[in-house]
């Protein structure tokens, strides 16, 4: 075996092997390794090309979050109602067998949604709608969150989803 140690020859193996300190890296400006959509796409495309980029921890809640807005709005004219129902004459002086006071305002969840609806309009079925909102959505993303939780962990610790109506069936 022979080896060329010749001066120039290990200069030369040693310049290929190791950076100098001349060459610096190019710093990186971002640590996102997902591709970025073009500017001149459609609002849609770059939303979808972004949803891809969410960690799957977020999902549960963001979905949660979601359910609850959902759930917030179709049911705030009816926690409207349930709660002026429930505070009409509240505070009037009763005595057994007699009702002292103003004639009830409300009769019933219809007669509730029909005097708000005239007097107050929309809005009026929509009253309060931020403070529950600011309540749901945080109760539904914690909601949806343990339950994917508790759902992937049953199946980890067992190795099949649960099913009632396969259970039920007996299959």
């Amino acid at each position: 075996m022979s080896y060329n140690r010749s001066p120039t020859s290990q200069a030369t193996a040693l310049q290929s092997q190791y950076a100098s300190a001349n060459n610096t890296p190019p710093i990186l400006r971002s640590f996102n390794t997902m591709p970025s959509p073009p500017p001149n796409t459609s609002f849609l495309s770059r939303l979808q090309i972004y949803s891809t980029q969410i960690p799957e921890a977020y999902i549960a809640p963001i979905c949660g979050a979601g359910a609850g807005l959902a759930s917030g709005i179709v049911t705030c004219p009816l926690d409207v109602i349930k709660t002026k129902l429930q505070a009409q004459g509240g505070f009037i002086t009763r005595r057994p067998g007699q009702f002292t006071g103003s004639a009830q305002a409300y009769k019933g969840m219809v007669g509730t949604a029909r005097v708000i609806w005239r007097e107050e309009g929309l809005r009026g079925l929509y009253r309060g709608l931020g403070p529950m909102l600011l309540g749901y959505l945080p109760t539904w993303a914690v909601y949806l969150s343990v339950y994917d939780s508790t759902r992937a962990y049953y199946y980890d610790l067992t190795g099949e989803c649960y099913h009632p109506v396969d259970r039920i069936k007996g299959g």
